[in-house]
């Protein structure tokens, strides 16, 4: 079986995993040894950017930041525009290189990513699914499924747990940009969302300015 990874393209963070030997999920490093990639790109001129730490380190120099893309997981699936050194980028291209990054560093230690499976907010609108994957494929990556954060959740609860689950959950889901609740009828590996709510944003980013106030 080829290398198939998992990835989790978050409005802070991103990160990405594949199953070892035993069947068990990992999270894979990155260069820098950190098993978490700040989701934050810098451009440092029309064709050269930063992708991650050296990017977040940017944030709040002003001579930089103005530079900085970041949190654009809010705004995949809008018309939104991004300029810098005259050149124009979207949600999509922006989380694009941030996917890249994440196979290129999965790649230095592991070899050819095959292909993947990419996790999305429930209340994500279609548009915004659409964008992820156009994304990920910008990224070169050869998308398998995109499927809810929550049945992610579930799943891995399940794994670690090392129970069946059986019966009707709720799963909360509070990440950097949003705060979702799913109630979700679970037998075995067989899930079922019957609702999810949620607000898109109400996360860590709007904690953080809240408590700034303070």
């Amino acid at each position: 079986m080829g290398n198939i990874v998992g990835i989790d393209l978050g409005t802070t963070y991103s990160a990405i995993a594949k199953l070892d030997d035993t069947g068990r999920p990992e999270i894979l490093n990155n260069k820098e040894g950190d098993n978490v990639t700040p989701s934050v790109v810098e451009f440092t001129s029309a064709k050269t950017f930063l992708v991650g730490e050296d990017a977040k380190g940017q944030i709040g120099i002003a001579e930089f930041e103005k530079n900085i893309a970041s949190e654009v997981k809010r705004s995949m699936g809008t018309k939104k525009k991004y300029e810098f050194f005259g050149e124009t980028h979207t949600p999509t291209s922006v989380s694009a290189l941030i996917l890249k990054k994440l196979k290129e560093d999965a790649e230095r230690v592991y070899g050819s990513i095959d292909s993947a499976v990419v996790t999305v907010p429930a209340n994500f609108a279609n548009e915004a699914r659409e964008a992820t994957q156009t994304a990920a494929e910008m990224a070169g990556l050869k998308v398998d499924f995109i499927i809810n954060e929550p049945t992610a959740a579930a799943l891995a609860y399940a794994f670690q747990s090392g129970k069946e689950l059986s019966g009707t959950f709720i799963i909360y889901d509070l990440g950097g940009g949003t705060f979702d609740c799913t109630i979700a009828k679970i037998v075995g590996q067989d899930i079922e969302i019957l609702t999810t709510e949620g607000v898109s944003r109400l996360g860590g980013k709007d904690f953080d300015e809240e408590l700034t106030k303070i």
